[in-house]
């Protein structure tokens, strides 16, 4: 069984409002180095695979038409960039994974590949890039960037991954660095090739900046959940993060996803998926009822409607109590209007209705299998469910409460799991790279790295290639 941590650099991540427990250092601690110095060395004598850290860009600012609400309530701000964290955490642990959340909407290709090579020099080959197309709305509002639609964003990001995945993997042979003292060549110039990109999205010529790292590519992590995010998924991700309702339905988007990439002659073992679970865990069922009395108690309502209304791009305070809530939510919200009528489809819905159930938290017992709820033994058990009805390969765990869930990962989950023969006791010393240990010793570089797949705009405009210097 593979376990994440995921994380943000800021109060309460996912968690709005948890701040105010008062276990929680999170509030203060985002930005510390020596509270995520602390999680990382905790992490680590847990044998967790890798700590993942999510980033946004901009404020929510749909709700009441403005930011204020997600500022006044924390929602994913203040939040710093994890970058520098990461950084420094690649200094303070020796085996635990560092992944990091980097934009193809906001970001330069070539300095995307700089970047990565980087952080995976200094981390020795524990580095893994969670690649996103980001909330162009929030983007352009800031300045990072213009309005694109959905799917081209995706036909965007495609040609994005090629030119990178070019750069790593074929300007700079492995032993293209000689460091000739005698000669005063550093690099032998005939081992390190041109990169000639040229099509609707982008234009580069020139050899990457970087000699090449110890895994050349980061573990290539995704998290798209509409059809073309799971197309875009099946094929670049090595590891896809998904978020199922339940075993039923998660088996059948995991064996959808796991179709697409053999669609791309990807095998079984070359996709880890990880489900995304909160874990609110306690030794005994009377402490665990107890922080989920708690969580129930200090989520922040306002905050989860700053949040909902992002998300759905609609402004449910503008509406009088009484109207339809399908009509608020329009032919955009699709999948939101689908949920309401699981809940009860003979009802109609109105803005009151969807507002006292967006702002209102829901107790974890009563979804506990989404919400990895209860003893060490119930949590295992449930994990155990849905590692064998759903085919994914493990879990990315958000604690909660955020601090003090760290803790109850480590002292509690992870003994139960071991005894359970489910996960590590010690790193394997022959794993030394993320990749490897996701895919097994001898594993540290990308398959299938000689030739990365263009961008379907690529194909038809624009090409891919590498020049030998003359």
């Amino acid at each position: 069984m593979h376990l994440n941590v995921l994380t943000q650099c800021s109060p309460a991540p996912f968690l709005d409002g948890m701040w105010r427990d008062p276990s929680d250092r999170s509030g203060t601690g985002y930005r510390s180095l020596d509270y995520w110095v602390w999680m990382g060395r905790r992490l680590e004598e847990a044998c967790i695979d890798a700590l993942f850290f999510a980033d946004i860009h901009g404020v929510f600012d749909v709700y009441q038409g403005s930011w204020r609400p997600a500022v006044r309530h924390g929602v994913q701000v203040p939040v710093i960039d994890p970058v520098p964290v990461v950084a420094a955490l690649a200094a303070t642990t020796r085996h635990l994974g560092l992944a990091v959340t980097y934009s193809t909407s906001y970001h330069a290709p070539y300095q995307c590949a700089r970047l990565f090579s980087t952080l995976d020099h200094l981390a020795a080959g524990r580095i893994g890039w969670n690649i996103v197309i980001s909330d162009i709305r929030l983007g352009e509002a800031v300045g990072l960037c213009e309005h694109l639609p959905h799917d081209e964003r995706y036909d965007r990001a495609d040609d994005y991954v090629a030119l990178v995945r070019a750069l790593w993997e074929q300007s700079w042979d492995d032993d293209a660095v000689v460091r000739n003292a005698a000669r005063d060549v550093f690099a032998d110039d005939g081992k390190v090739r041109e990169i000639t990109h040229d099509s609707q999205w982008f234009r580069l010529r020139g050899p990457h900046s970087c000699e090449v790292s110890p895994q050349r590519t980061p573990v290539l992590y995704q998290a798209g959940a509409s059809s073309r995010g799971l197309a875009f998924a099946a094929r670049h991700a090595e590891v896809a993060f998904v978020t199922l309702g339940s075993p039923r339905a998660g088996a059948a988007q995991v064996a959808q996803l796991r179709a697409l990439a053999a669609e791309h002659g990807r095998g079984r073992a070359d996709l880890k998926v990880l489900q995304g679970s909160p874990v609110i865990i306690a030794e005994n069922d009377r402490e665990a009822r107890a922080k989920a009395d708690a969580y129930v108690e200090l989520t922040s309502r306002e905050g989860q409607l700053a949040k909902w209304c992002t998300w759905a791009r609609v402004d449910i305070d503008r509406y009088p109590p009484d109207a339809d809530a399908f009509e608020v939510i329009g032919e955009d919200g699709v999948s939101i209007t689908k949920f309401l009528d699981q809940l009860s489809g003979d009802r109609t819905w109105t803005v009151r209705d969807l507002r006292d159930l967006i702002a209102t938290p829901q107790r974890p017992h009563r979804y506990a299998r989404t919400v990895l709820f209860g003893t060490p033994s119930q949590v295992a058990d449930r994990m155990e469910e849905w590692m064998s009805r759903t085919d994914i390969d493990g879990f990315n765990l958000y604690p909660c409460p955020p601090t003090a869930g760290i803790d109850d990962i480590c002292d509690l989950l992870v003994p139960e799991l071991r005894q359970r023969g489910l996960f590590r006791s010690a790193y394997d010393p022959a794993e030394k790279t993320l990749r490897e240990r996701y895919f097994g010793a001898g594993r540290s570089r990308l398959p299938m790295a000689a030739e990365p797949p263009a961008g379907r705009e690529a194909v038809a405009a624009g090409r891919v290639a590498t020049t030998e210097k003359e």
